[in-house]
């Protein structure tokens, strides 16, 4: 079995930004390997600007009670603290949006940017958002994780309980799940176990699917990844479905059939708040984008090796041509609307130099096998910091960069679903993350 021993090739480093994760990595078994969570600076955490879940709840509600165009639907229940997962459903138009947030319990910012769309889309009388909803109609589900939002332990070592989110749900491995506990499943000495649920969702739908029963011994290797074989390829590190969180969002994405599909998240920073700024890069860079992309643009990969490693470790094999295509264009579209407002957090827009991960909800999800493996165009935000590292700090930054994001790409794909008039060169010709970015 090809063991992954090859380096991500993705040039030298440039003056600039360093960062935890960086594109330049090998993509080993590491590369799906989930961290604990970060306590970084506990002096510094704040999270009364985000919702609570019952504060999330009574928002929605109160949406859909004022408006006449918002449905909300309990989707499911998370596995530890039995907490609603809302989806929310908004618009008329021909082509389909899922939007899902917060999958990640330390990384809000989407659910604050979500909920700041919905309100906007179900109350606004606007002319772009009239627009909007002729043309597009949207599945939303604000944040995937409440356990992970509302998690709570020691920070400052006190004794109390501060309300700090973290990455993870609340929930057991159990021999009766799967044969062997995946690489996923966390269970730290003194806190609550739980699943990275970006790296629970499988390509084979819940149909063709369980790992109760198609879990077959030579698909596993160190007794950890689930490396399964599908249409002539292997897709290394599947995930297992086992959170009740992920078989609701597969379940919201095979009901809603989309022709997009964006997922919001967090990364690490390069500049922190107390450090020494001597030795810091002096641009930061608040937003990382990256698309799903075919084996069209695998010459494009900056981690398509030279000695031919199998193309499912590089680009997507299940997404045509035009898939990709809409995929990169939605995120040069993002690229070039931050760059527009001039020199400022907006202009510092890098990327991830993408490779799949076949337990997340892109590489996941996108191929839709279940809908007759058309496929669907991916984006993935993330924003810097992470909220039980840094709490709120640069809140209204990183809101503003979302919201932007998401209603300049909407306002586009309501002109033109095709986004024929935008080209996939700025979005390869966008720095990095990790290589730097020119401070001015």
């Amino acid at each position: 079995m090809h063991r992954r021993t090859f380096l991500k090739a993705t040039g030298a480093a440039t003056v600039g930004v360093t960062a935890v994760g960086a594109a330049s990595a090998a993509p080993d078994r590491e590369r799906y390997r989930p961290g604990g969570p970060a306590l970084g600076q506990p002096n510094a955490i704040n999270l009364n600007a985000f919702h609570t879940n019952a504060q999330l709840t009574a928002a929605l509600e109160s949406i859909a009670r004022q408006s006449g165009r918002v449905s909300l639907r309990e989707r499911g229940r998370s596995a530890g603290r039995n907490d609603p997962i809302w989806e929310v459903q908004v618009g008329g138009g021909d082509v389909d949006v899922h939007l899902v947030t917060q999958i990640h319990g330390d990384e809000a910012i989407g659910t604050e940017a979500a909920l700041k769309l919905i309100r906007r889309l179900g109350l606004s009388d606007s002319r772009q958002v009239d627009h909007i909803l002729e043309n597009l109609s949207f599945t939303i589900i604000p944040r995937v994780n409440p356990d992970g939002a509302m998690y709570r332990y020691d920070v400052d070592g006190d004794g109390g309980k501060e309300r700090v989110g973290r990455r993870y749900n609340t929930q057991a491995w159990t021999a009766d799940q799967s044969r062997y506990r995946p690489y996923y499943h966390y269970d730290p000495d003194g806190q609550a176990p739980g699943y990275d649920m970006n790296r629970d969702f499988n390509v084979r739908p819940p149909s063709e699917f369980d790992p109760r029963t198609d879990d077959d011994a030579a698909w596993w290797a160190d007794e950890q990844y689930l490396d399964m074989p599908y249409e002539g390829h292997t897709l290394f590190g599947s995930g297992l479905r086992l959170a009740p969180e992920v078989r609701a969002v597969t379940e919201s994405f095979m009901e809603t059939n989309p022709d997009y599909a964006i997922t919001h998240h967090h990364k690490g920073g390069s500049l922190y708040p107390g450090s020494d700024e001597g030795k810091r890069p002096t641009k930061q860079t608040l937003m990382s984008v990256m698309a799903a992309y075919g084996p069209e643009y695998l010459d494009r990969s900056p981690f398509y090796p030279a000695d031919h490693a199998p193309v499912s470790e590089a680009v997507n094999p299940f997404l045509d041509a035009e898939t990709s295509a809409r995929s990169i264009k939605l995120n040069s579209l993002v690229i070039e609307a931050l760059a527009e407002r001039g020199d400022s957090v907006f202009d510092s827009i890098t990327r991830y130099g993408y490779f799949p991960l076949w337990g997340s909800y892109l590489d996941g999800l996108c191929p839709n096998v279940a809908n007759g493996g058309d496929g669907v165009a991916g984006m993935l935000y993330e924003v810097a910091y992470q909220t039980d590292d840094l709490g709120q700090k640069a809140f209204g930054r990183q809101l503003e960069l979302t919201t932007v994001g998401f209603l300049e790409s909407f306002a586009a794909l309501a002109d033109d679903p095709a986004l024929g008039e935008y080209s996939v060169e700025p979005y390869f010709e966008t720095p990095l993350y990790g290589q730097g970015i020119q401070p001015r």
